[in-house]
């Protein structure tokens, strides 16, 4: 069991009804009381709670706007920031910019580092080329690919860890793949990628989890696959954040599940 963070999307509702409307859109996820008892993965939460960061930034002038929601237990950002409220009242352009302009940085660092070694390649090629393609943990695959100069390098300045269950760094991604764009295109990978929290709950009712998206390939290669629909999922929770109505409500919502 784990804490995470959602966005739940919701009609226009009034500030006093928050409450009772995100219940209603949370009902049919209730870990405790689902709605096909069957279905294992029917329940999402046992409980949940508005906020807890409030880390999303509030379009200028509106910062004391009453349909605004803070959660009580959320940490302290400032007027600036909140945890939801109508769509045209927070200023997810903030976020994006703020994402592009961390990764051109981080682009410039990384072109750094690789100017004083060989071309590295990506994972997927020691994938393609392992003697145990189905291997789960794909080891030899990891070792290989760790081994490179420029990886090793990155392993000895940033901790970078060869642990087959260990994430690849920035957020899944292969790092020679994802620095091998050019800096405006992994700018504007990074901004596409910036709204994304752990699940998506849609107007519509649908949840989407990245981690029950999974892949049905065998080994290792099944694992990169589920790192593109990760990918997948961040670019389309960017679109679909960026093009809800301006009245629709949007909520960080803090779920233990």
């Amino acid at each position: 069991m784990a804490w995470e963070i959602i966005t739940v999307c919701l009609d226009p509702v009034d500030r006093r009804e928050i409450d009772v409307a995100l219940a209603a859109a949370m009902r049919p996820y209730d870990r405790d009381a689902p709605q096909h008892p069957d279905d294992e993965w029917g329940g999402r939460w046992d409980r949940y709670r508005i906020g807890w960061s409030a880390r999303i930034p509030v379009v200028g002038g509106y910062e004391d706007d009453p349909r605004l929601v803070r959660g009580d237990s959320s940490e302290v950002m400032g007027r600036g920031y909140c945890d939801g409220g109508p769509r045209a009242l927070l200023d997810l352009g903030a976020v994006r910019t703020a994402a592009a302009e961390a990764a051109g940085r981080e682009w410039d660092e990384w072109q750094q580092m690789a100017a004083a070694f060989p071309p590295a390649r990506p994972l997927v090629h020691f994938v393609e080329s392992s003697a145990e393609p189905h291997d789960y943990f794909g080891r030899k695959a990891w070792q290989a690919y760790h081994s490179q100069p420029l990886l090793a390098a990155v392993a000895n300045r940033y901790g970078f860890t060869t642990a087959p269950f260990q994430r690849i760094r920035n957020r899944g991604d292969d790092p020679v793949v994802s620095f091998g764009l050019s800096r405006v295109e992994f700018m504007a990978l990074r901004a596409r990628e910036a709204l994304a929290t752990d699940g998506l709950l849609t107007l519509s009712g649908e949840w989407l989890d990245p981690d029950l998206m999974g892949s049905s390939a065998p080994g290792l290669a099944g694992q990169l696959d589920n790192l593109r629909l990760r990918r997948d999922y961040r670019h389309f929770t960017d679109l679909y954040l960026m093009e809800l109505p301006p009245d629709a409500m949007l909520l960080h919502v803090h779920i233990h599940c």
